[in-house]
């Protein structure tokens, strides 16, 4: 009976450790939580600004998102002006320590909307190859 008993006990102990360490099995995506999706804004790491992202135009009938970002009182500060198609192919997330919200497309490019000292915020066009990407970034780029 102990040697049925025994792999069963291994199992459940490795199964918990899995869930304990949040460990997901089969390659699940683990940043999937950190990313903007329609209804699933985000908030900046000073919470003062909120991403967001609403549906834009459909050419062709594909799907695509519009990066916002508004401020704590609900007002818009950013609103892109160009519509990325929607998808695994497109990733927005805040990076962790700054109010820097990446734009992140194998399809059209990559960008970053940084706050400028006057308070507007700018969106500037990065290669993947620039040395100015923060690793977190370039470690999502290479997912």
């Amino acid at each position: 009976m102990g040697g049925i008993l025994r792999p069963r006990a291994v199992a459940t102990g490795v199964a918990v450790m899995v869930v304990l360490s949040g460990c997901q099995p089969f390659g699940a995506d683990h940043d999937a939580e950190r990313f903007v999706r329609p209804g699933a804004p985000k908030v900046s790491p000073s919470n003062i600004y909120t991403a967001t992202v609403e549906r834009g135009p459909q050419p062709d009938g594909a799907e695509t998102w519009v990066a916002v970002i508004i401020d704590e009182s609900g007002a818009e500060v950013f609103h892109d002006d160009d519509a990325f198609g929607a998808g695994r192919e497109t990733r927005i997330t805040w990076l962790s320590n700054e109010d820097q919200l990446w734009l992140l497309s194998r399809e059209v490019g990559s960008a970053h909307v940084d706050r400028n000292p006057d308070g507007r915020w700018v969106k500037t066009t990065v290669s993947p190859d620039a040395d100015s990407v923060p690793d977190e970034i370039r470690e999502l780029l290479d997912a």
